[in-house]
């Protein structure tokens, strides 16, 4: 029994086992993707690697990952790490807000949290407005109060 052999593949022989899956020569490969049979012969051979741009056509055409057709990974499966707007926007204020991250780990802010989306649109609104009157009130506490001026001497 051998134990911890793995056979890693080179960007060539994994392009010509992707080819040959489809049942494409090399010719047809390169006429679908608008290139030179012996580009294609070539990349297959690593006499020659391709470009960033031709990596992602090739990954895209045979739906791998680039890691993948580079011999990086054994998972075939793309990521795709693009966001919507809005959750662009959310994680850009995660990021950007610490005292908005400290929150996320604050049990009891959690727990009412994972109650939203069980609200309805008009209970959500409700739930927005009550928030925004809430912090009004404590800003207007916060600014009745006295100011500490006291510098830690009795």
């Amino acid at each position: 029994m051998v134990q911890g052999v793995f056979i890693v593949e080179s960007f060539g022989e994994r392009l010509a086992a992707l080819r040959k899956e489809k049942g494409l020569s090399q010719a047809q490969l390169a006429k679908l993707l608008n290139m030179g049979q012996s580009t294609i012969a070539m990349y297959e051979r690593n006499r020659r690697r391709p470009d960033p741009e031709t990596l992602e056509r090739l990954a895209d055409f045979f739906q791998v990952s680039v890691d993948y057709l580079l011999g990086r990974s054994e998972s075939r499966q793309r990521v795709n790490y693009a966001l919507a707007p809005e959750t662009q926007d959310l994680v850009s204020l995660l990021l950007l807000e610490p005292g908005l991250r400290a929150s996320l780990t604050d049990p009891l802010f959690v727990r009412l949290l994972k109650r939203v989306p069980d609200l309805t649109p008009e209970e959500r609104e409700l739930l927005a407005q009550h928030w925004e009157w809430s912090l009004r009130l404590i800003e207007k506490e916060k600014e009745r109060r006295p100011k500490d001026t006291s510098d830690g001497e009795s």
